[in-house]
């Protein structure tokens, strides 16, 4: 039975020199409550509602869609949906979405010189970016302040038969976002298995960052019956791919381990593989 050294990941996070992620690591550790971790994760929020700084791909002090969502996230692992946090940051989201219903990033992102997954305009991007934003607000139960039908239908659209262009990512939001609003139709069936069928072959053909395994680990628990062969898959993954400085592997970027470590330590928490330490 493989073993997770808890302690050396929280170690990890913190050596890192990130405060939020080292905060986040230390509650999903049992070392810390949710309420100190909120006062702390809440300095990336800006005044407007959005957030900032949460991906590591974008440093600058600008409100976008990219590191929003990822909040959102953070604030489910916290059990923090009745904070006034949550509630800025869905009235922000609410404000921008479009009229057609998706999301996108603000023009003014494009002077900061952001990686092209993040460049406004981009139909694989406005997918991405509305399928991350759905797919967390249905499972705060927030999906009723904002044009979610207009959303999904949005992303409804933008599947081809087979795929969600360009990025796998789109794949593990749509796929427990539609398990979970559980309409029955044909095509949300459709696009529930396709997306299924797609992110297991890409684990199994070695497609997949090792780090994402985390993210398609959450993502197949929420589809539940749907993906169970797939969350056993990607958790094989994820139990083997501690290294031995105590960091999850992943050949994105090196500044992405801390956070793909904390992803892990509260895939495990939710396992109840992470205990306090004495």
């Amino acid at each position: 039975m493989i073993q997770i050294d808890i302690d050396k990941a929280v170690h990890f996070v913190e050596a890192s020199g990130d405060l939020v992620l080292s905060a986040l690591a230390a509650y999903a550790a049992g070392k810390q409550g949710a309420a100190e971790t909120l006062q702390i994760i809440k300095a990336y929020q800006r005044s407007d509602g959005g957030w900032t700084k949460t991906d590591k791909d974008f440093r600058s002090d600008l409100s976008v869609i990219s590191t929003t969502w990822v909040a959102l996230q953070w604030l489910i692992w916290l059990g923090s949906r009745q904070s006034s946090v949550l509630e800025k940051t869905v009235a922000f989201l609410k404000n921008v979405q479009k009229e057609a219903g998706f999301w996108d990033e603000p023009q003014e992102i494009c002077q900061y010189k952001p990686p092209f997954w993040m460049l406004p305009g981009r139909y694989e991007n406005q997918l991405w970016l509305t399928s991350a934003v759905c797919c967390k607000l249905k499972e705060l139960g927030r999906e009723g302040d904002v044009d979610f039908e207009k959303a999904l239908n949005f992303l409804r659209r933008g599947w081809d038969g087979k795929r969600y262009p360009v990025f796998s990512h789109t794949h593990w939001m749509v796929m427990p976002l539609l398990a979970m609003q559980n309409t029955g139709g044909s095509l949300d069936h459709e696009i529930i298995l396709g997306c299924k069928t797609f992110l297991k072959n890409a684990i199994e053909n070695g497609e997949v960052d090792p780090g994402d395994l985390c993210a398609i680990t959450y993502a197949s628990r929420l589809a539940g019956e749907y993906a169970k062969d797939l969350y056993e898959l990607a958790l094989q993954g994820v139990m083997k791919n501690q290294a031995d400085d105590g960091g999850w592997i992943t050949r994105y970027p090196v500044i992405h381990r801390p956070g793909i470590t904390v992803e892990a330590l509260f895939l495990l928490k939710s396992q109840g593989e992470t205990r306090p330490s004495n």
